[in-house]
């Protein structure tokens, strides 16, 4: 029979989420450093619904966002569009 090491490490709970934080935003730093959209990418306008989709949050929040300034829209008839450049900007700034 083949015997092998045991390692057993006490590690609180806390800790261990605070590793997995640090391993997911150096990943995160690592790609938004390296990621360049290109310029079809910066330009593109999206819809309500898309930028809702792209973003993974409610009508409201957006909404709440474009009301107070976080996110800038654009009006083209009665019709509201986002640039996907001015969201990977505010991605960005919120280190």
């Amino acid at each position: 029979m083949k015997s092998t090491q045991t390692h057993v490490y006490l590690i609180t709970p806390e800790e261990l989420t605070d590793n997995i934080l640090i391993g997911v935003d150096s990943r995160l730093k690592k790609f938004f450093d390296t990621y360049q959209p290109t310029v079809k990418d910066e330009e593109e306008l999206l819809t309500v619904d898309e930028t809702i989709k792209f973003l993974k949050c409610s009508k409201q929040a957006l909404w709440n966002w474009r009301k107070n300034g976080i996110l800038p829209s654009y009006r083209l008839g009665n019709r509201v569009y986002y640039k996907k450049s001015d969201i990977y900007q505010k991605l960005r700034k919120q280190d």
